[in-house]
């Protein structure tokens, strides 16, 4: 008999229809599958009316493509048309139920249809084949007519929510079933043909089978089987690629066998083994590829893994550090405010009579407002060096400036300290490229460091040694050193809060990191070394050295 059009299956809107491409939602493939059922409809309803036109005609080509073969009849042709305007209404208007009515007409009819197959009989003024002499009146195959109910139910499925897969499943089922029918017509003569091709389902219906087939599948392309082949995921690209090759291999392949064999370049003994070869070969060939992609992709994911667990890490040991480095600041600022709170109520009951009592007072007052401004000029020196906001004044300077201008500054601290400061320098002048101002700061950054955590009555040393290209400033103490664990974070920001337990001397453990920065800053570099825990340590500071002293600017 004939066959109908091929199972409409609505493909489903891939994207949901139009709407949901021009809305954004899913990426390039979903749309590309998405645009996959207009083109499906357009291609079946071509099909179909061509066979109506060939039935009012009388063109034999566009009702069986050739006389002596199965021919899809105009039942056969209308359910196709059901189905493809089933598919069109489901894409192009997604919330309108039209769509599902026509999947469930195609259902209907193709019911009827095989309902008068069992029957042997068909109302007028249809009737059945006779002798492979179809009319305009004749009805579809009972196969075709099987195959477009299972279409009609796997479209009606797909447009549902709960059942894509179910129906997605059932339009995979119809589109191997058409491929295999339509293949029926390669092997004339065999079992093949009798049982398909040759039970009336025609090669136009077989083509709009699988049409309708694959528009049905493509419908949704987020859900059911669809979900795992779309996307940009790498599973989801091989997958696609699997797929096809899946298709194409064995149907180009045993076409190749057969016209091989057809025209003597073997004989049909020797079709079936090479076909077998050919197919095991190419197979492997694919899937060896595709491992080694996945293993590829799964290498991939495990070194980004372990960087994500890497950097998830360093971000709790970094919050961790803020938390302690919070705490330590309130304890920082209470530290000179408490004295500053006890000046001003001796001054509220009357205190500071004398002028050497005012004095006192004053001088208590200056010294721990100087600890808040120089806690608030490290904390905005940090957040200056980070954001890259910070400029330099670079102009050619004597490096001994730099360490007597800091000198100046710690001489309280190391007179409080009873620390004994010594400079060992050259004594002819030792010119750098470099902010005066900040070469003072890395300077007192490390004098600070080095008095606060070295005992009363210890020794400092700073020294400097020339090179022929650059030039070395060493701080140098005997306090109580750095473990060895430790040496390595002692120019990370915040690191003190961590490293000294001792909190007399406080500190927010920004001093070295600023050091660190502003000496990278001038193009140099700065490295810390201790033997140990009570063994003092040392902090060296390169620079490059000017071998050709320019005008002082």
């Amino acid at each position: 008999m004939f066959d109908a059009p091929g199972a409409m299956h609505g493909t489903g809107n891939a994207l949901t229809g139009p709407a949901t491409a021009a809305a954004g939602h899913g990426d390039r493939h979903d749309e590309a599958a998405g645009m996959t059922v207009p083109y499906v409809v357009a291609a079946c309803t071509a099909i179909a009316l061509a066979n109506l036109v060939g039935w009012l005609t009388q063109t034999r080509a566009l009702i069986s493509i050739a006389p002596g073969l199965p021919a899809m009849v105009p039942a056969t042709t209308l359910l196709a048309l059901l189905a493809a305007a089933g598919l069109w209404l489901r894409w192009r208007w997604p919330a309108w139920r039209g769509g599902e009515v026509l999947a469930a007409s195609v259902i209907v009819a193709s019911a009827a249809i095989m309902a008068c197959h069992l029957g042997g009989a068909a109302p007028a003024p249809f009737r059945f084949a006779d002798g492979g002499m179809e009319s305009y009146a004749t009805l579809s195959s009972s196969l075709t007519a099987s195959i477009f109910f299972m279409l009609g139910l796997a479209l009606l499925l797909s447009m549902g929510g709960r059942h894509t897969m179910l129906g997605q499943c059932i339009a995979l089922a119809v589109l191997l079933l058409a491929l295999l029918n339509l293949s029926g017509y390669l092997f004339r003569g065999t079992f093949l043909f009798r049982i398909l091709p040759g039970r009336g389902t025609s090669i136009l219906t077989s083509t709009e089978l699988i049409l309708l087939a694959a528009g049905t599948v493509f419908l949704r392309p987020r859900a059911g089987l669809m979900a795992a082949v779309t996307g940009d995921l790498p599973a989801a690209r091989i997958s696609r690629r699997l797929l096809v090759a899946a298709f194409v291999i064995p149907v180009v392949t045993a076409g190749g066998a057969v016209l091989a064999a057809r025209y003597g370049l073997y004989d049909a003994g020797t079709a079936l083994p090479l076909f077998v070869w050919t197919m095991i070969v190419l197979f492997l060939v694919i899937v060896w590829r595709f491992a080694l992609r996945l293993l590829a992709v799964d290498v991939a994911r495990s070194h980004a893994e372990r960087e994500l667990q890497g950097a998830l890490r360093e971000l709790r040991a970094e919050h961790d550090r803020k938390d302690v480095f919070l705490a330590t600041l309130a304890h920082e600022l209470r530290n000179p405010l408490a004295p500053i709170s006890a000046a001003a109520e001796v001054l509220r009951h009357g205190g500071g009579q004398d002028a050497a009592e005012r004095e006192r007072i004053g001088t208590i007052v200056a010294t721990q407002a100087a600890n808040l401004v120089s806690l608030v000029n490290d904390l905005l020196d940090v957040e200056r060096v980070n954001s890259g906001r910070i400029a330099l004044d670079k102009h050619v300077l004597d490096l001994r400036e730099a360490i007597t201008g800091a000198l100046e500054q710690v001489r309280p601290l190391l007179a409080r300290k009873r620390h004994d400061c010594q400079v060992e320098a050259p004594t002819a002048p030792v010119y750098v490229c470099g902010d005066l101002k900040r070469l003072v700061q890395v300077v007192v950054n490390l004098l600070n460091n080095a008095a606060k955590y070295t005992p009363p009555g210890g020794t400092l040393l700073v020294t400097v040694t020339t090179g022929e290209r650059s030039v070395a400033l060493t701080v140098e103490d005997n306090g109580i050193g750095i473990a060895a664990d430790l040496l390595g974070r002692v120019f990370e920001p915040y690191a003190q809060a961590e490293l000294t337990p001792d909190r007399a001397e406080g500190g927010l453990g920004l001093g070295l990191s600023l050091v660190k920065r502003l000496t990278e800053l001038h193009g140099g570099s700065v490295a810390a070394s201790s033997a140990g825990a009570g063994q003092g340590s040392r902090f060296t500071v390169t620079l490059p050295l000017m071998t050709v002293v320019g005008q002082r600017g």
